[in-house]
Order: C-alpha cells, then structure tokens, then sequence
C-alpha cells in the first residue's frame, strides 16, 4: 500500500534509546529543529512497526549529517547559480563588444537621459569607443566640435573644436551644414575615434573636400587631422587611413579634365601618418558627370569601402578592384552599367546590377568561381560571426526586399528561403532573426530549419537586440521585447508620458536606436523638436 508524505520534525540530540509507544514525544528544540518530508503508513492508527520507530531513531541520531547534506545540496545550488550568473554576465560582456547589441533592458526600461537639438546630432553621428560615446555637432553659430559622453548620463566628458577647409559660399553668413560621422578605429591594441566631416546642401556644387579627425577617446586630445579632396575615395582600414586619389601615367596629380586617370590608393597610419603601403590601378577612362566642377568636362571619382573580414573594396566608374588590407591586389572586377562590387560574408562578394526595379548579379566566391544570382547581398543589424561559411542575400519587390536567403560561402548554393517582405535581419548565436512586414521569424542560419514564428500586427520599423530579447518598436511610443527561444512576447512598454517628461505637448516621432555606422549602441526616441530620449 502506497505510503503517504506526513512533515516530521528532527532535532539535534544524543543517541538515545527506542521508547515506547506510550511514551509522549518531547517537546521541540527549536535552535535546532529541522523539518523534512518522510514516508509513512497510511494507518492512521497508534500502532507504528518497529521499523518505523527504528527509521524515525535512525533520522534523530543523523540529523546533523542530513542537515550538513542538505547543506551541500544548498551550496551546490547556489554555486551552480553564481556559475550560471558568471557565464550570463560573461556572455552580456562579450555581446557588448558586437556593434548594435544594445545594454540589456527589462519592462522597466525608461529615459536615462536627454538631447537637445544642439546635442542629438552626436548620437546620430556617433560611435562607442572604449566606452565612450563620439560624435561630432555644431553649436549655434555653426562651428563644428566633436564630444565625447558618457552613454549612461549624457555628461559631455570633453568637447574639441576643430577646423573645417575652406568651406563653399553659403546664401548666409553662417557656417555651412555639415555631414559628420565617427567611428570606432582599433590600433595598436587600443582605439581611437575617427570622424568624417562633409559640407551639405542644396547650395553645394560638385563634391567638396572632406575633413578627417582623428582624437583619443577618453580627453578628446585631437591626434591628427587631415583633408581629403572631393571624389577621392576614403575608407578606415586595420588603423590606417585608406584614400584613392586619381594621378597621371607618371604619377603625378590628375588634370581635372583628364580623359583617362590612375588610382593611386594608399594606406598611412590614422596617428603618425607614417606610409604603409601604396597601390596603383591601370589606366581607366573617365566617365563625364553632371555634378563636375564649374568648367570642367569631366571628373573622377572613387569609392573606397572596407570590409569586415580584412578586404578593401575599390570602385571607380565601371570597375573595381578588391585589396588585402596591406594593399595587395586580389580581384579585378569589370562592371557592367549601373553595376556595382559588395561586400558579403565569409570573403564572397557580390556584383549586383540594378534593372528594372529588380537586382540581378554574380557571386565572386573565394575560390574564383563565379555564380550568377537574382539577388543582392543582404544586411544584418548585428552579426556576431556564428555561422562563418554561410551567406545572405535578398531580392527586390515594389514594396522592398523581397525574401532572404542563406548561401553556401563555398559554393553558392541556396540552403534555405525566407518569403516575404524583410524589413531587416539580425545574426546571433547561429541563428538568424527576420522582420518581414508582419512577422518575426527565427531561422537555423546553417539549416534553415525555422525554430519559430510569430505574427505581429504592425510592420517592425526596426530590430535590435540585447542579447536576451528581440527590442521591437511598437504601436505609439512603446517597445515589445520577444524571446529568443520561443518568440513570445515578453513584455511592453509605453514610453510616450516618460519620453515626454515635463513638456507638455511634444510630440513625438518614432521610436528607434540611433545609427552609428548603421548598428544600434542604444535605444531612443527621437522627437519632433530634434531632441533625444536616450533609453535604457
């Protein structure tokens, strides 16, 4: 007969004999009591066998090595919690280093602090570097400064003024619009930000020059500054400043008007500007642009582009080249009309051509082999480097890319499909999460085998993560957070009365993470004034 569970209380006390059943029980001790869940009979009579009275004698007599058992059952829970508690805070650490991985927020995420519209544009700007927040703004008269913040108070922690070239007549006397962006620039085992600075507006003509900054994160001390000429390619590469400027056949500065030019492409240190190495193109023709400097025929321009896994792309007109990051040539791609060389994952790059509203393209694989393609190369909110040998692509339809594809970086080969509309994907721990225009997915980025799939009644302006939840922008002014294991959702929360604060009547616009180099270091809600709420 099945026994039943009765509470029982042990005591700390002596070996003692079995007593009668007669006998009553003594009174507890309560400093030493313990209570612990034993079998019994299911008589509720008085008589108990013997050896129930020997089990219950033989628990009195080792209590103290139950309760020291228990006590290691105990701490092996809590050490295994502390273990648990290290690998999460270990692996919040490391996803904090994955551009656009935000700092882990729960339901009771809020404003951490404001922007004002003098101050928002270093957020938008703006880059994490060693922890400080950099970007570049202009005061009220126009002149341009570049700040370093703390990302969790807003407290501008430097300030430097800096010097623009000489800049193109504007209709008033104020100083010119600019496009500013900083990045995050590893060197020599530490970082430093380098900024990018653009003069912008419907007055501007042909391409002005841009001005590169180069400063130390913690005091703002400005290491190098430098001016680069419009239509010279510009790009950041292994600490270096990468520029392609056009030169003649004997090396020399090309004529504006020149009919046919060299790239001379070459690395100096962001810092010292000590040369690296430099790198010459063939002879190329000069395409005639619109946008040429008053007087002159025509005009070269480049662009320089580097990529993630030590590759430096450069385009000019209807050719590209691609390069290690210590200058040495490795492809050399014709491009047809309206075609263009990108970067994809896992050394793959792409030849994509834009024709009637569709793409089109070839895959250059690693080994020289060339695929031909529907689609482009697709872009990822966060990649952490899971799943090395596959790459995305995406196709076009009216209403934006249309389906997301995972492909073999050894041959091409489609491994699965996404339908839909994407809005934007996003790579962790192997596995790839999509906003289409009205789910979330999540997809086995080696399989494609769909772990789960959840419907949302609004299209995802955006999707960022922290790690543990999916941050989605909402209906309003509110945020969803679903899980990464199974996609539910979590929780939400309205920010419009705390982004709102004490005025009254603001408006605001979205929510959504501001944009450094297209990745999210935090969340905020950008407002019709031109203020930030940053979140958290």
């Amino acid at each position: 007969m099945p026994g039943r569970m009765r509470e029982v209380e042990l005591v700390e006390a002596a070996d003692e004999p079995v007593r009668s059943r007669s006998a009553p029980d003594p009174a507890p001790w309560p400093p030493a009591a313990r209570r612990m869940s034993v079998e019994l009979d299911d008589d509720p009579g008085d008589e108990r066998p013997d050896d129930v009275l020997t089990a219950r004698t033989w628990l009195r007599r080792h209590a103290h090595w139950i309760g020291g058992a228990v006590a290691v059952v105990v701490g092996t829970l809590v050490v295994t919690q502390v273990t648990l508690d290290h690998r999460e805070a270990t692996r919040v650490a490391a996803l904090a280093a994955i551009p656009g991985v935000v700092p882990p927020v729960d339901a009771s995420i809020g404003v951490l602090w404001r922007a004002d519209p003098l101050l928002a544009p270093a957020l938008r700007s703006g880059a994490m570097v060693d922890g400080v927040l950099v970007g570049g703004t202009q005061d009220a008269t126009g002149a341009p400064a570049i700040v370093g913040l703390d990302p969790d108070t807003g407290v501008v922690a430097w300030r430097t003024p800096v010097d623009l070239p000489t800049p193109q007549p504007t209709p008033t006397s104020a100083s010119p619009e600019l496009w500013m962006s900083c990045n995050d620039l590893p060197r020599d085992g530490s970082h430093v930000a380098a900024c990018i600075a653009q003069q912008v507006g419907e007055e501007v003509r042909g391409i002005p020059s841009s001005s590169v900054w180069v400063l130390d994160p913690s005091r703002g001390e400005l290491l190098s500054e430098r001016e680069v000429d419009g239509g010279w390619g510009l790009t950041f590469a292994d600490g270096a400043l990468v520029v392609a400027q056009p030169v003649s056949a004997d090396g020399k500065p090309a004529r504006t008007d020149a009919g046919s030019v060299r790239w001379k492409v070459s690395a100096q240190d962001v810092v010292s500007g000590e040369p690296r190495w430099t790198w010459t193109t063939p002879p190329t023709d000069v395409v005639g642009r619109e946008d040429g400097p008053e007087g002159a025929p025509h005009t070269a321009t480049a662009w320089l582009q580097s990529s993630s896994d030590d590759h430096v792309v450069l385009g000019v007109d209807n050719h590209a080249w691609v390069l290690t990051v210590d200058g040495e040539p490795l492809l050399d791609v014709p491009l047809d009309p309206a075609s263009w060389l990108e970067t994809a994952r896992a050394g793959v790059f792409i030849e994509s051509t834009w024709t009637s509203s569709t793409y089109s393209g070839t895959l250059l694989l690693p080994d020289g082999s060339r695929v031909p393609i529907d689609e482009t190369a697709g872009w990822l909110a966060v990649d952490d480097g899971s799943a090395p040998d596959v790459m995305f692509t995406v196709g076009q339809a009216p209403g934006g890319a249309d389906g997301l594809s995972g492909r073999s970086a050894r041959t091409g080969d489609r491994l699965w499909h996404v339908d839909g509309t994407i809005v934007t994907s996003l790579l962790l721990d192997g596995t790839v999460y999509v906003a289409t225009s009205d789910t979330l997915v999540a997809v086995d980025a080696m399989t494609g085998e769909v772990h789960w799939t959840t419907e949302i009644d609004h299209m995802p302006q955006q999707l960022s993560t922290d790690g543990r939840y999916l941050l989605v922008p909402g209906l309003g002014v509110t945020l969803e957070a679903y899980t990464l294991t199974d996609g539910g959702l979590a929780w939400t929360a309205d920010l419009a009365d705390a982004v709102r604060g004490d005025s009254a009547g603001q408006s605001t616009v979205f929510v959504r993470g501001f944009q450094s180099g297209w990745h999210d270091p935090r969340l905020y809600v950008w407002t019709d004034t031109g203020s930030i709420a940053v979140l958290g």
